[in-house]
């Protein structure tokens, strides 16, 4: 049986109708259509951020965390992997920057922590000992004890590292990290930017493969 004239019309009308929707959805849909634009590299690494290589680097991972999130606690290893796979070619660079959620109320704590331990050249060995032990202090009402615990352990000067803590001595620093973080604007902890561009497929061969790709380009 053959299609009417009205029929016929309804169809086309139809027809037309999601082109036009598809092609409105191409153009004005962004994670669709829009190249991915670089985030403002001053945002992303400061002269104050702790990295393992040269902040001009032809591949540079920059990671934004919170010692309190469980998110970042449970990819920290991987972030460890990355580093031992690639810390020692001059072509690599990663670096971590503070995002204390307003959730987590020992984050902020924790972030001063680690840069008081970096004045005395153990900023990511307590960065590591933050996210490994965090079940141990993040729920704590004064995990100060905890932190100076693991100050003793890293041979750090116990005095100078609490006073700096009691001072807030570094919170500028950790604060800085947040408002760069705000102003990209990140929307949660852990995220991840491989030469400014979120990295939203976060596991150990994806991140693997885009390194290798972009360091042998």
């Amino acid at each position: 049986m053959g299609i009417n004239k009205e029929t016929a019309i309804i169809l086309i009308i139809g027809i037309v109708f999601i082109i036009g929707f598809g092609i409105l959805v191409f153009f004005f849909n962004p994670s669709v259509t829009s190249p991915l634009t670089p985030v403002d590299q001053d945002l992303l690494i400061r002269e104050t951020s702790h990295m393992t290589g040269k902040q001009n680097a032809k591949v540079t991972l920059v990671e934004f965390g919170d010692y309190q999130c469980p998110a970042c606690g449970q990819m920290a290893p991987l972030m460890e992997e990355l580093i031992q796979t690639y810390g020692e070619n001059p072509n690599f660079n990663f670096a971590y920057r503070h995002f204390p959620l307003p959730q987590h109320g020992n984050a902020k704590i924790a972030a001063e922590v680690a840069e008081t331990a970096g004045v005395q050249g153990k900023f990511w060995e307590m960065h590591n000992l933050l996210y490994e032990n965090q079940a141990e202090w993040s729920e704590e009402p004064d995990p100060l004890p905890i932190f100076e615990k693991y100050a003793g352990q890293l041979g750090l000067n116990i005095q100078e590292f609490t006073n700096s803590i009691n001072q807030n001595t570094y919170k500028g620093i950790v604060q800085s990290d947040a408002d760069d973080g705000r102003k990209i604007p990140l929307a949660h902890t852990p995220t991840i930017f491989i030469n400014g561009i979120e990295e939203k497929n976060i596991n150990l061969n994806n991140l693997k493969e885009k390194i290798d790709s972009l360091l042998n380009s």
